[in-house]
């Protein structure tokens, strides 16, 4: 009787919720769950994030009413893909500048960058895990458009492998230009910031282009499956594109991070940025050394050469005593 009476009593019991819940794994880093969690309740998520989803709506609706206008008259011009432009502007241009503000509590007047840098934290895992958060609240952003595409690609009009294409392309794109918004926010101007952000894009740009003319032009003469290759190289070598940007970015946010300033050790942000300007034009030399095959080569020495910039004093920290950490 006793054991039946407690029984009742337990499945009386209130169930907390929490017990069910899932912590994030160590591995991700405490930068990352703590920005996470700030970052799905914060302004600058919310915000674009019902934007995005307004403009999807009103895009996907605008198409679905010319669909009959283009049925009569073959073409409904660029009013026609809408839904693309939405995605193209949300999640390449709008969603990584919402990190353009990234480190300004760490280095504004508070200056919590000395209470995370005299913890277990280093500034490599500061900037990484604001990065993640930053392109994950994208990625989490792009997987809400999927029902607006697979409703406009029923409607018909859209090509599939365009489309993935396209959608490569752009995390591509989101994740340099996150890193360079990360970077660019350890400045304390807003107009500097921006700026940089131009510059960076830009560049990019130019490396893009001379990293993938050759395979862009050779899947432009392909028919066939015999652009298959071509592509294949184009999309690795964007992406190599992509993850240098992304290391300048962390780089010049890492840079910025300091806990203190050694004359002897200057910051690295003026080097940084000098790399990025000039980063396109070592890339079109090597590019046209080669006829179009030697980008790797330009793209990944920059990369070792970015990451050997402004290095932290690792276990040796006898040899390397004036190092940040």
């Amino acid at each position: 009787m006793q054991t039946m009476s407690s029984a009742a009593t337990a499945d009386s019991l209130p169930v907390d919720p929490m017990k069910s819940c899932t912590p994030l794994p160590d591995s991700l880093g405490p930068v990352f769950a703590k920005e996470l969690r700030q970052g799905l309740r914060a302004q600058r998520f919310v915000t674009p994030f019902v934007a995005i989803q307004i403009f999807a709506i009103v895009a996907i609706g605008a198409e679905l009413g010319l669909s009959s206008f283009q049925n009569r008259s073959g073409d409904a011009g660029i009013f026609g893909n809408l839904i693309t432009w939405v995605i193209i502007i949300g999640i390449g241009i709008v969603m990584p500048l919402t990190n353009i503000a990234a480190l300004r509590p760490e280095l504004n007047d508070g200056r919590n960058v000395e209470l995370l840098l005299m913890s277990n934290l280093n500034r490599w895992q500061i900037v990484r895990g604001k990065w993640l958060v930053g392109f994950s609240l994208s990625v989490l952003v792009l997987i809400s458009m999927i029902p607006y595409l697979l409703t406009r690609y029923f409607v018909g009009g859209v090509d599939l492998v365009d489309t993935m294409l396209l959608l490569i392309g752009l995390l591509c794109a989101n994740a340099a230009l996150t890193g360079l918004a990360i970077g660019a926010s350890g400045f304390g101007n807003l107009l500097g910031r921006f700026l940089l952000v131009m510059i960076g894009i830009f560049s990019a740009m130019g490396t893009f282009s001379g990293a993938c003319w050759r395979f862009l032009a050779m899947m432009g003469d392909a028919t066939g499956s015999d652009a298959i290759l071509p592509g294949v190289f184009a999309i690795l070598s964007g992406a190599l594109v992509a993850v240098l940007y992304v290391t300048y970015g962390l780089q010049l946010g890492r840079a910025r991070l300091r806990l203190f300033e050694n004359p002897l050790d200057p910051p690295a942000s003026g080097l940084i940025i000098a790399l990025i300007i000039f980063t396109p034009i070592v890339v079109l030399v090597a590019t046209g050394i080669t006829a179009g095959y030697g980008a790797w080569v330009g793209v990944g020495g920059l990369l070792a050469l970015v990451l050997l910039i402004d290095r932290g004093p690792g276990k040796n920290a006898v040899t390397a005593r004036y190092s940040q950490p």
